[in-house]
Formats: structure tokens, C-alpha cells, sequence
């Protein structure tokens, strides 16, 4: 499997029966495959520019087209999702898009339909050059605003070779299926790189729900998260999926120990967990059962612990040098090595050294909670927040009390175990973390949460029937977030909620909205403006009418037919 990657459309070339990837029931031929990336590399070769951004949701249509663009010489990106902040961050990267990712500004887009104008189907699919086939990845997040980590094809070829290594035999001709998105590394490599290079069929549609995953039947190898893997329904039938499974991995992050006994339990083995990340590629792995904390480094990769941190050497890296980590480890007494956590976490607050790990992993043991995350929220003064997944005693207290009597005894749990000062002072409660495709959480998607809905007011008037108030409306709101990338504008619905929540202030009534009318948005809201509210209520015909100035300006203006009782 040396340069299979390299030369796979020749491969597949004598080929042309093979099986390659399953699709709604229909299975797609390497002749398929070979007729899609000739199709993507025609195009493509035809845009101007050499960097693309690359996003597609279907695995075959995705391998066709990263196969295409490498063969029409481009340099690939691979951003994580379509959110707006994420495409528009693209522009000055990029010299055009590729796929489902919409249209911005004046650069160009090829998409799927465009395929169809393409006539040079006879384009040459020479071997790739390892060492000038280029793609971009981005880092999760995780820790951090998301970073682009370039890797070359010999990379990427160099750590499929060491999974066939280490997993192959295990893995056998399965049909690869998976939760995770191939938009990353992980996904990448073990959903579409990995199944190509090995001669085993993958799924193009990946998995959303746990349906899906028990509905399957036949031999499977499943590629999933630890967010996956948490929240797997004891009620439904995993029997058939259970007696099709080879194997699971899992990666992402470290998964639970719950988790992986409720895997072994419903599906009758053990997930493999395999530790690296989008920098370093695959360092190590691990399967649960009687001590199986330690890792074992995978083939070709070399390990040592210095200074407490862990440093990696590898073919899967750009260079031979030794690569330090962020992730505090010791060395094992029976081999391989132990993860302690991330050295990156440690904050220093008034002049103390706080770990905000120490704090999650606190958290996390709380027999009201099944999960958390902690965080640090920028400002004038830091603040430490922490969102947190209650479990079935959490919900007992929030369903009997409320949120102050859970957040009440979470800080009883916390104290004693960490700091004062490291007490988190903002609290967020919810029935699941916020994951993205990859199942990971996302220090942005956290800090959001955080974010204010509506301005602080200024009471100007304040009567039994009619107020008025100023509203400073503050870039930071949360209703800014890809409202538009470059253009922010305040939508109408957040105007909507506003008019309703202060006026359940001003008149103490409850505003739930039976019936909207005469609704007129006659000017656009821009991040800093200052607005006036007026509100207006009509008691006896359950009636608030609302409208929003800017000096003569009118913004917003409607009326709202409310339930209207006593609050």
C-alpha cells in the first residue's frame, strides 16, 4: 500500500467492476469513480486560480472531486462547515469555491450541476506527486479559534499505510460507515483516504441518528465520536447491528468510561479509541477493558515525554523533528503512555495559575451532571463559565427548584476541590453539548451561548399603559453571528422578541403572542446603532403595539395580540 493513493486512479483504471462506495442501495463502480474525477479535474482545470475551498456532504461525490482537483493541480481547503463566519473567513485563503459552498462575492464556484457542461472526459489521470499534492485542514476548535494545517499526500498516504498496519486485519472487507464528517482529518482518513487505498467499499451518506446506525445489517466497520457514542438509546434493537459490527473506532476526543461499557454492553465489543489530532495526525490508540488507560504509539510513530509534555515523531508530520504537544503524559508502567490532560487549559486569574481541566473533569464527576465544559469569557474582567448537561438527579433538581439550586450545588461540589477564584461564575444548562460534524465542541459554539440576546435598557417612560426606552444595540449580540458575514444587520425576529420581553417588564403581563399584525420593517438595524421603543397597551383588547425609532428614523413598527394576564 506504499503509493497507492498516488497512483489509485490507475489502479481502479484496471478495475472498473470494483465496488468503491455504496449510496441509497446502489452500489458505484470504480468506472464510476474514475468518470466523476475526470469530470471534476476537467472543470476545475478550466478555474482560474490554484487554491479552492472544497465541501461536499456525499463521501463519493467529496473523493471524486479532492482526486479531481489534485489532478487538475489545484491546492484543496477543506473548511469544517458552511456556517457563515466559516465561508466568509475563506475569501483572502481561496481563489474560488468548489461544491455546496454558496456563492461569495466575485469569486468563482464550480458546483455539482456545473459537472454536467463538462465534455473532456478523456482528461489524463497521470500519478500524483506526493510531494506537491496539497491539502488544507482546519483544527477543531477545540481549544481555540480553528487553524489551517497543510498536509501533503506522502503525509496522508504515510498514516493510511500505518492504519492498514495496525487495524487491517481487524477491519477485514467491511463496508466503512461513519457519524463523523470526512471535512476532517479523522473522518478523512478513516472514511474515505483509508477505504480507498485498502480496496474496501465506504458509505457516501454519512450517519445522523442512531436509527440509522441499528438499522444496518451487514458486515460493518462503523467510524464514530465520543458525542456519538454517549447517547445511544438503550430502547432500541441493536441485536442486528451488534452481530454485523467488526469494528468501532472512536476518536475526537477521550470517550468516557460509561460510554464504552454501554458499547460493549448494546453492541457486544469494545471501541477503539485512537488518540492524535489534525497538527500531529494518529499517535496512538487504546480499546477499553481491564487497564487501558495507556496508549500504544501506532506504526512509525515515535513518543517520549519531556517536561511533562508529550512529543511525537513521525512519517504523518511534514519533517523528521520531533513535535511537542500541548498534552501533559507519563510513561506508562506497562508500556505505552498515559495522557494527564492539556497544559494549554491553564489560566492565570489575579495572578493565579487555574486549570480549567481540573475544573471540567470536577464537574464531570458531580452526580448531577453528565457532562461539562468549562471556559474562559473575554472582557474588562475574565470571567470563568462552565455549560453543563444535567443528568437524571440534575433534571430532578432543576424540575423541583431551579437553575440557581443546581448551579447552588454544583458550587458546594466545586468547593474544596478547586480554587475560589476558580469557581465558575456563568453558568449555562443543557440537554446536549453543541457538537459539530466532527462531534467536537467547539470553544466558539461555548462562548456563544454566552453571548447577550438584548441591550441592556434605559427607561425613558414608564407608565401603566405606554413606556419608552433606549437600546444601545451592541455589535456583540449574539443575533449579529453570520447576519451577514461583512454586513451585519440586526434581523426583524430579534426586534420581534424584544418588543415582547421588555414589554412583560413594562406592563407585567404575559406576552405570549397569540396573533401578529401590520408588521413593517422600513429600515435596516446596523451594529451600534441607538434605538427608542415605544410600546403601547390596550388592556382591554389584549393589544401591544410596538415601534422602534432611530431620531426621525422609523425601524420596525406592528401590533402583537397577546394572552395578556397578570405575570
Amino acid at each position: 500500500m506504499t503509493e497507492v493513493l498516488q497512483q489509485l486512479c490507475q489502479r481502479l483504471s484496471v478495475q472498473p467492476q470494483r465496488i468503491v462506495a455504496q449510496r441509497a442501495g446502489e452500489s458505484l463502480s470504480a468506472a464510476d469513480f474514475l468518470a466523476r474525477v475526470r469530470a471534476w479535474a476537467s472543470a476545475l482545470a478550466r478555474m482560474p486560480g490554484v487554491s479552492y475551498a472544497l465541501y461536499l456532504e456525499d463521501s463519493f461525490e467529496f473523493a471524486a472531486a479532492l482526486f479531481g482537483g489534485w489532478h487538475a493541480g489545484k491546492n484543496l481547503w477543506l473548511p469544517g462547515d458552511l456556517l457563515p463566519a466559516t465561508v466568509s473567513g475563506l475569501a483572502h485563503r481561496v481563489h474560488g469555491f468548489a461544491g455546496e459552498l454558496p456563492p461569495l462575492g466575485d469569486l468563482p464556484r464550480l458546483s455539482v450541476a456545473d459537472l454536467k457542461e463538462v465534455s473532456d472526459l478523456e482528461f489524463s489521470l497521470d500519478p500524483l506527486d506526493a510531494d506537491r499534492c496539497c491539502l488544507q485542514l482546519f483544527t477543531s476548535g477545540s481549544s481555540g479559534d480553528p487553524v489551517a494545517i497543510a498536509k501533503l499526500l506522502r503525509q496522508l498516504q504515510n498514516e493510511v499505510n500505518s492504519l492498514q498496519q495496525q487495524f487491517g486485519a481487524e477491519v477485514g472487507e467491511a463496508v466503512v460507515h461513519g457519524t463523523v464528517s470526512h471535512q476532517h482529518i479523522y473522518g478523512l482518513l478513516f472514511r474515505v483516504l483509508w477505504p480507498l487505498a485498502s480496496a474496501r467499499c465506504f458509505a457516501a451518506r454519512r450517519l445522523a441518528y442512531p436509527e440509522e446506525i441499528a438499522a444496518i445489517s451487514d458486515p460493518a466497520t462503523l467510524v464514530a465520536s465520543p458525542a456519538h457514542l454517549k447517547r445511544l438509546p438503550e430502547g432500541l434493537d441493536w441485536a442486528p447491528f451488534a452481530g454485523a459490527l467488526g469494528v468501532c473506532f472512536s476518536s475526537g476526543g477521550p470517550l468516557p468510561v460509561e460510554a464504552a461499557q454501554a458499547v460493549l454492553r448494546l453492541w457486544r465489543q469494545a471501541p477503539i479509541e485512537v488518540y492524535g489530532s489534525t497538527e500531529t495526525g494518529g499517535i496512538g490508540w487504546r480499546q477499553y477493558g481491564p487497564g487501558c488507560g495507556a496508549w500504544t504509539a501506532l506504526p512509525t510513530v515515535d513518543w517520549q515525554v519531556d517536561r511533562g509534555l508529550l512529543q511525537v515523531r513521525s512519517a504523518h508530520l511534514a519533517d523528521s523533528h520531533w513535535y511537542q504537544t500541548e498534552d501533559r503524559a507519563v510513561a506508562a508502567a506497562g508500556g505505552g503512555f498515559e495522557l494527564l490532560g492539556r497544559a494549554d487549559r491553564i489560566y492565570k486569574l489575579e495572578e493565579r495559575r487555574i486549570s480549567l481541566s481540573a475544573i471540567e473533569q470536577h464537574l464531570q464527576s458531580a452526580p448531577c451532571l453528565s457532562d461539562a465544559r468549562v471556559l474562559v469569557l473575554p472582557g474588562a474582567r475574565a470571567l470563568i463559565a462552565a455549560v453543563v448537561v444535567p443528568s437524571a438527579e440534575g433534571q430532578q433538581i432543576l424540575a423541583r427548584q431551579d437553575k440557581k439550586a443546581l448551579v447552588r450545588t454544583l458550587r458546594e461540589w466545586l468547593t474544596g476541590k478547586v480554587d475560589p477564584i476558580a469557581l465558575p461564575r456563568r453558568w449555562r444548562a443543557l440537554d446536549v453539548l453543541p457538537i459539530d460534524a466532527r462531534g467536537k465542541v467547539s470553544q466558539a459554539a461555548l462562548a456563544a451561548l454566552f453571548r447577550p440576546m438584548r441591550p441592556q435598557p434605559t427607561w425613558l417612560l414608564r407608565e401603566a399603559q405606554t413606556a419608552e426606552l433606549s437600546l444601545i444595540v451592541d455589535p456583540e449580540l449574539a443575533h449579529f453571528d453570520g447576519h451577514f458575514p461583512g454586513t451585519p444587520v440586526l434581523p426583524g425576529v430579534a426586534m420581534l422578541d424584544w418588543a415582547l420581553h421588555y414589554a412583560a417588564g413594562a406592563f407585567g403581563i404575559d406576552s405570549r403572542c397569540l396573533q401578529m399584525d401590520v408588521l413593517k420593517f422600513q429600515q435596516l438595524v446596523r451594529p451600534g446603532a441607538e434605538l427608542r421603543l415605544r410600546l403601547d397597551w390596550e388592556p382591554q383588547r389584549g393589544q401591544l403595539s410596538f415601534a422602534f425609532h432611530c431620531g426621525e428614523q422609523r425601524h420596525a413598527s406592528g401590533r402583537f395580540r397577546l394572552n395578556g394576564q397578570a405575570s
